[in-house]
């Protein structure tokens, strides 16, 4: 009987560890299997991979109403410029490598205002913004990056696959992905801000979006930044001199 009661108990952990084994190994098929479908709504791996930058241009609208002009630039290996002109002032954003800033300037004659160095933080959630711009879906390209499986969720009426992409630091994006098209209805970022995708360009025929709109929370409630895109150039470089730290 003893023995008996031992064999069950040995079957009962051994049944219990592959079972484990077995969900570990789906979901991890289900990660692989999303991300290649959500690639291939975009295009082709080849061109995916064949990236080197992303020019966007287009308007930018805020919740209060401010209307402007915004372009933003992802380059490999890991820069990143953004200038957003909304009435009388121009703000550019700049990444390059391990260093960034921010400076303000008017617009008719280009006289700084004032310039903001980033902080370590900053650094790290622009990186990952470049990374994600180029990695399309797959795993961060970071230490402890990593991919995990949230389950899934009706959003706007599809079943969508949830995948959390960590970039380490506590820096995460949670994507709705449509379980059949591989269409990304919904992204939040680990600051709780939620990024909605509208419209599509078709550019080199890859596939991106003509409008992002991002909603976040403030002290006066919550608000919305809409950026429609009018432009997307590809595998054209900026000069060096556009990331260049300007002197104080």
């Amino acid at each position: 009987m003893k023995n008996q009661l031992r064999i069950l108990i040995l079957t009962m952990i051994a049944t219990g560890l592959s079972a484990v084994a077995w969900s570990a190994e789906s979901e991890e098929e289900i990660i692989q299997s999303t991300i290649e479908l959500a690639r291939s709504y975009i295009g082709p791996d080849e061109k995916l991979d064949a990236l080197e930058s992303i020019h966007y241009k287009g308007s930018l609208l805020y919740s209060s109403g401010d209307l402007g002009t915004i372009e933003m630039v992802y380059q490999k290996p890991m820069r990143h410029r953004m200038v957003a002109v909304i009435g009388e002032r121009r703000e550019v954003s700049v990444l390059d490598g391990s260093e960034g800033w921010t400076t303000f300037e008017r617009v008719v004659d280009s006289v700084p205002l004032s310039m903001e160095i980033f902080d370590p933080i900053r650094i790290l959630i622009m990186q990952s913004s470049v990374r994600e711009a180029f990695s399309f879906f797959r795993k961060p390209d970071t230490r402890n990056g990593d991919i995990t499986y949230e389950g899934k969720e009706i959003v706007n009426g599809r079943e969508c696959v949830i995948l959390t992409y960590h970039h380490g630091d506590g820096i995460a994006y949670q994507r709705f992905i449509d379980a059949e098209s591989g269409q990304v209805h919904r992204t939040l970022d680990s600051k709780g801000v939620e990024y909605l995708e509208e419209g599509e360009l078709i550019v080199d025929g890859l596939r991106f979006p003509k409008k992002m709109v991002s909603t976040f929370s403030t002290a006066i409630g919550s608000q919305s930044m809409e950026f429609a895109y009018s432009s997307i150039d590809l595998n054209k470089k900026l000069p060096e001199s556009d990331f260049v730290m300007p002197l104080p």
